[in-house]
């Protein structure tokens, strides 16, 4: 019944459906530390003819350009990134810098210049559980939906399970009743035999049968009553009504098979505040505002950003012939653009770092920025103090509503077991009365007033019996869903 309940439960199906939405979210808030990969592709073409006595140093450039590279954001708060750009360049270069009508000439160039590029923030933003938060606060989402979804499923079991105690006690209720009814029934069948024979009067048989009569119509408000349960028993499972033929049910738990037990109060207490779904709520809502204000006690840090940057190149450009000096004419080349990014050596041997990495470009920079008022992220991290410490006063609040339930649930328990005992004793006690009762009633030393006195002490009895194991049942989960233990029942319980 149970779990035909929970399968058809439509809040736990939204509640599965939010815990895959907070999975979705801590692997998006994963992926800002994704690897992304870059590329581009730049075109350009520059005419500009000289202008009067302007040094012209070219008249028109042609340019083509791509990168591609990786880029990563680190944990700790920086980014790093690799790009490698490779460039294609023709410039028109004038043969005679203060006369370009003397002629010009096409000169080429080739480049490949990878580059290492390191920003880092070294106080604001910077550390990795500040830039982690994000993941943090994904994960503790799907913790509070996981105990959400607890909760909802203790608080459907809670309710199903107090409903089903409902529907055995009018069910148990019901069997008394009718087992009343019929001893009564067969009491005026016997003295309406005896009033034929002369031997009881008819006052006899008219008190009986007034009995028969309220019995009878305590039957029909028993029946009334198992429906009534049975109906709200059916609707806490969520089944539907239309096209169903039967609408009563018959429970098959036997309330005779309870074992009371010792309990340890103060057991039950730290298991209530350990394992309770509503305080577990609230310590994780708890820990989700501590992250908050890590973030904001971060965020009054001045911004002290640090940035490096190491690009070496290889460069191969046209070599025109010169006569005095014998160089000959060269064209540039990608193979030699990447032969001169590891040796760096040319023609002209002018250079004065001809080894590895000879032409490079290294940089650094620190950026610092200081709100000196700093009013905004001060009141930010003193409003997510003041919502930390709101929120440990509520648990402290609802821990001593928790202490007060299981308390009060323990002494319920308590007593309904001592109730069971007495309870138990009297039926004993009342059954062995009736048959007394009705023996002296066959050998004349009694009357049908006795007899039906004797009956209602019993019908009395039972109920009392009855209901006080219906009353531990019922304290039984009450406990249990307090110390959150009602879907994981031990033997003892």
């Amino acid at each position: 019944m149970l779990k035909s309940a929970l399968d058809g439960n439509i809040d736990l199906r939204n509640s599965a459906i939010d815990i895959a939405i907070t999975e979705k979210q801590i692997t998006a808030a994963l992926g800002a530390y994704d690897v992304f990969f870059l590329a581009g592709v730049t075109a350009s073409k520059a005419v500009t003819p000289q202008r009067g006595s302007q040094l012209t140093f070219n008249v028109g450039q042609q340019q083509l350009s791509g990168n591609f590279g990786f880029e990563r954001k680190l944990e700790s708060g920086g980014t790093i990134n690799f790009t490698v750009t490779t460039t294609r360049s023709s410039t028109l270069q004038p043969l005679n810098i203060q006369n370009a009508a003397a002629g010009v000439r096409s000169l080429n160039a080739y480049l490949i210049s990878p580059s290492l590029t390191l920003t880092h923030p070294l106080l604001r933003n910077a550390g990795v559980r500040v830039n982690r938060a994000d993941i943090d606060r994904a994960r503790i989402a799907r913790t509070q939906m996981e105990a959400n979804q607890l909760q909802m499923a203790q608080t459907a079991i809670h309710d199903i399970i107090l409903a089903y105690w409902d529907v055995l006690f009018a069910a148990r209720d019901l069997e008394n009743k009718r087992r009343s009814a019929a001893t009564t029934s067969e009491q005026h069948r016997r003295v309406k035999a005896e009033v034929a024979a002369g031997r009881k009067s008819q006052l006899d048989l008219d008190t009986i049968y007034q009995s028969l009569v309220a019995r009878e119509n305590e039957v029909v408000l028993a029946e009334n009553t198992l429906l009534d349960r049975s109906l709200t028993l059916r609707q806490f499972m969520g089944q539907e009504f239309s096209d169903r033929k039967v609408l009563g049910v018959l429970p098959q738990t036997d309330p005779q098979a309870l074992a009371p037990r010792e309990i340890d109060l103060e057991a039950e207490i730290k298991k209530a505040f350990q394992a309770n779904p509503q305080l577990r709520s609230l310590e994780i809502g708890i820990a989700s505002r501590r992250i908050d204000e890590l973030v904001a006690a971060n965020a009054r840090l001045p911004i002290l950003d640090f940035r490096f940057q190491f690009a070496p190149q290889g460069r191969s450009i046209d070599q025109i012939a010169n006569v005095e000096t014998g160089i000959p004419a060269k064209r540039a080349s990608w193979p030699e653009a990447f032969s001169n990014f590891f040796t760096a050596t040319d023609v002209a041997k002018v250079n004065f770092n001809t080894g590895p990495f000879a032409d490079f470009n290294i940089s650094g920079s620190l950026n610092f920025n200081f709100d000196i008022q700093g009013r905004t992220p001060k009141a930010n991290h003193e409003r997510v103090i003041l919502e930390i410490r709101k929120a440990e006063y509520n648990l402290q609040k609802s821990q001593q509503q928790i202490s007060i339930a299981v308390i009060r649930s323990v002494n319920a328990m308590r007593t309904a077991s001592a109730r069971l005992t007495i309870t138990g004793e009297a039926v004993r006690l009342a059954e062995s009365n009736l048959r007394a009762e009705e023996a002296r009633f066959r050998v004349g030393r009694s009357t049908s007033y006795d007899v039906l006195f004797r009956q209602d002490e019993l019908a009395l009895a039972q109920f009392n019996a009855l209901s006080a194991q219906i009353d531990f049942l019922r304290a039984t989960v009450e406990l249990q869903t307090l110390t959150g233990q009602l879907l994981r029942p031990t033997a003892s319980s």
